[in-house]
């Protein structure tokens, strides 16, 4: 594993070198790493910094020094500001992301600074100094997403080690202990989402997985391991191990119902720096965190090409250019983790989730995971609107996902509508069929959409004996994006998961559709008759049959695909039939 870390860093980070923009007269081009996603140079790609002094050091590759030492210049001719700060973009005025910046450049020149003059080492000293200075009262963190206090809590420790400040470290205790009520009763931890410590209308927190898995508890971590907190630690490992039951065996992580799910790239989060890490420094006796790290990482490579990290399971197949915040953010991951010498930790057992035996109901995200024999589904009712986006994460009692062991992802949601919440880490589709992958109830009267996925009044509930099958109970109404739901509109699911086959039975009003995207790559083989699809996914073939209502295929094989989470689908419409339709989902093996 080793190896594999050293393989993959210097692949990506030989892709981010070509694009590294060299020779430029323009100060606030000259350094920059242009992204081919997104048309722009994104304001925190000089955190590849670390990452390249670490090749500098271990492959004595000037090269790689002088790409570093071209970003810290782009940077200060850019987003850095006079008052210490870093901004996210050129064109942004968060400056919170400073947090981000002071760390990488402390475990840069901790690590690696040796390769650099006495000059410009003490140049980027300094800059630390104005950061941390920075860092040390900027209040916004107090009431802002739990990430932030928590990555701060960890880059103020590393400032008064670093800078010998003890009042850095008073800083870092202050905002720790804030986030510490985030960690919840379900073993989790909420705060993505304003107020932090707030409660939705059915009693749920703001909780996001990937922002949890890949920035906020691996900060937690580190911060405990520095400040040698043994009690706080292990406070920390049950929390991270309660998240493995997110995380999928081929490595994914179950973001789907998320507050921030609009930054959902199956493997992780855009703009987080990923799980491994944080997962390998808690793998001592804790074997299942070792696995999850090598299950992540092995996805990471799978997503991989051409030097670039793909945000997605078919990004690459559907002709999007990779968005580079992946792989820089990723690549300074991979060099903590070979300068912390991590690499003996990584394991390959099994994950939580592929040992369920029975299903579990998450109360703080009125959400329930339900184990099959050989696949794993969950539906929730969550309904955490972040930033008053109604159309994002899905709600309603939906089947948000369903994976399976041999035939990994087969449906999955995205954004209700995709918009650019965040414009400047986020991209736009650029071809047609972009579409919501959410399977979904919808019906459209007097040309607005109504749908079972935006209803957050619905009511869910387990049905039945405890047993090989569960059933779970939905009523809701169809609502619209702004809310709006009226009386006569109402619709009923019953799922039905049985240990090898899914049924899933509903009633609705009359000219609704059952709208069902079965993830499928474009190679996929499709054999299409009356009521019956069958896709075949490597070798296992996954049939959905129409049991009631008319199944139809409105772009025929044609793959439809969202941004979010990089995936492509064979979109499936079954109409109803005097208000009913029913449906099932089974797998065979070739």
């Amino acid at each position: 594993m080793k190896e594999t870390c050293e393989d993959l860093l210097r692949s990506w980070c030989g892709g981010l070198l070509k694009l590294q923009l060299q020779n430029r007269k323009e100060p606030s081009l000259q350094g920059g790493i242009l992204c081919p996603a997104c048309g722009m140079i994104h304001g925190r790609c000089f955190d590849a910094i670390y990452p390249f002094l670490y090749l500098a050091d271990a492959d004595h590759d000037d090269t790689y020094k002088k790409g570093a030492e071209l970003l810290f210049q782009w940077a200060e001719h850019t987003v850095s500001r006079s008052d210490g700060s870093y901004v996210n973009d050129i064109n942004s005025p968060w400056k919170g992301t400073t947090v981000f910046s002071v760390i990488q450049l402390i475990e840069a020149l901790t690590f690696h600074g040796h390769v650099l003059g006495k000059d410009t080492f003490e140049q980027w000293k300094a800059r630390v100094k104005k950061a941390a200075d920075f860092l040390a009262g900027f209040k916004e963190f107090e009431v802002c997403n739990v990430n932030y206090r928590i990555a701060c809590s960890l880059a103020m420790e590393l400032c008064a080690d670093f800078l010998g400040e003890e009042r850095y470290r008073i800083r870092a205790k202050e905002l720790s202990a804030l986030a510490l009520p985030q960690l919840t009763e379900d073993g989790l931890l909420a705060g993505e989402g304003r107020p932090t410590d707030g409660f939705s209308p059915r009693g749920c927190r703001p909780v996001d997985i990937g922002y949890n898995l890949e920035e906020s508890l691996p900060s937690f971590l580190q911060y405990t391991l520095k400040t040698g907190n043994a009690s706080l630690k292990e406070q920390v490992i049950r929390v991270l191990k309660r998240h493995l039951l997110f995380m999928l065996d081929d490595g994914g992580m179950d973001n789907s119902f998320g507050t921030r799910n609009y930054k959902w790239t199956y493997w992780g989060s855009r703009t987080s720096d990923g799980c491994v890490l944080g997962c390998l420094l808690a793998a001592s006796g804790e074997p299942e965190l070792g696995t999850a790290a090598f299950r992540n990482l092995s996805l990471l490579k799978a997503c991989t090409f051409d030097g670039l990290l793909y945000g997605g399971l078919h990004m690459r197949d559907m002709g999007e250019p990779p968005c580079v915040h992946h792989t820089f953010a990723h690549a300074k991951v991979l060099a903590g983790i070979l300068d912390q010498e991590l690499w003996p930790y990584f394991c390959r057992g099994e994950l939580p989730r592929s040992r369920m035996k029975a299903p579990e109901y998450m109360k703080e995200l009125d959400t329930w995971v339900i184990p099959g024999r050989e696949y794993t589904a969950t539906v929730t009712a969550y309904d955490w609107e972040y930033g008053g986006l109604p159309k994002g994460h899905p709600g309603g009692g939906t089947l948000s996902l369903l994976w399976h062991k041999k035939a990994g992802l087969t449906l999955c949601s995205s954004m209700g509508t995709y918009s650019l919440k965040e414009p400047y880490n986020m991209t736009m589709p650029r071809f047609d069929c972009h579409e919501c992958l959410t399977p979904r109830l919808e019906m459209t009267e007097e040309g607005r959409v109504y749908s079972s996925l935006y209803d957050h009044r619905c009511r869910m509930v387990q049905t039945g004996e405890p047993g090989p099958v569960t059933v779970i109970e939905v009523r809701g109404c169809m609502t619209s994006q702004e809310g709006r739901r009226e009386e006569g509109r109402e619709y009923a699911i019953r799922y039905i998961f049985e240990p090898d086959r899914i049924r899933v039975l509903g009633e609705m009003p009359e000219k609704t559709r059952w709208i069902l995207p079965v993830v499928s790559g474009r190679e996929e083989e499709v054999m299409v008759h009356e009521q019956q699809v069958t896709v075949k996914k490597g070798e296992t073939y996954v049939t959905l049959m129409g049991e009631q209502g008319k199944l139809s295929l409105p772009h025929g094989t044609r793959r439809i695909y969202n941004l979010v989470p990089g995936a492509e689908a064979l979109r499936l419409d079954l109409k109803e039939e005097k208000g009913r339709a029913a449906f099932s989902l089974s797998f065979r093996q070739s």
